[in-house]
């Protein structure tokens, strides 16, 4: 079951960039991820909903921590999986809006995660969650 996309974001008044935005469903004992690209050095800014269901974990990484997140937690050994976030939403709730914060140019990824890894552990009887979120952007230069 997916839910519709969350667009028209962009253009926000003080400079701000959307570079994703969407929505996921994330069953029990999954997780879900999505992949941004920051071209130039950035201050960004995570936003994220739970639209229904169990609270979850959301972590924003870089490239070499989610290959690495991806490579322990193939055979779903989340118990014993190790994460290198670079900024991290647990548990997500409601609604959450980190602070700004810097990223170099690269690949990152935001992982919302359902797992019995973190804090947020689906309940007995399973428990998926939906949520909706948004990366923005903008310059770390001056005008």
């Amino acid at each position: 079951m997916a839910l519709s996309s969350v667009i028209g974001l962009a253009g926000c008044d003080s400079g701000e960039d959307v570079v994703e935005s969407d929505s996921l469903y994330v069953k029990s004992d999954q997780y879900k991820s999505e992949s941004f690209t920051i071209n130039t050095a950035q201050q960004v800014k995570l936003k994220a909903t739970l639209l229904g269901g169990n609270a979850i974990e959301a972590y924003v990484m870089d490239e070499s921590g989610y290959r690495l997140w991806v490579a322990t937690t193939q055979n779903n050994a989340f118990s014993n999986a190790t994460l290198s976030y670079i900024k991290s939403i647990t548990p997500l709730e409601s609604s959450h809006e980190t602070g700004w914060f810097n990223l170099t140019a690269g690949n990152y990824y935001i992982l919302f995660e359902n797992t019995v890894f973190g804090t947020v552990k689906p309940g007995l009887a399973g428990g998926s969650s939906s949520v909706s979120y948004s990366v923005l952007t903008k310059s770390t230069k001056k005008s």
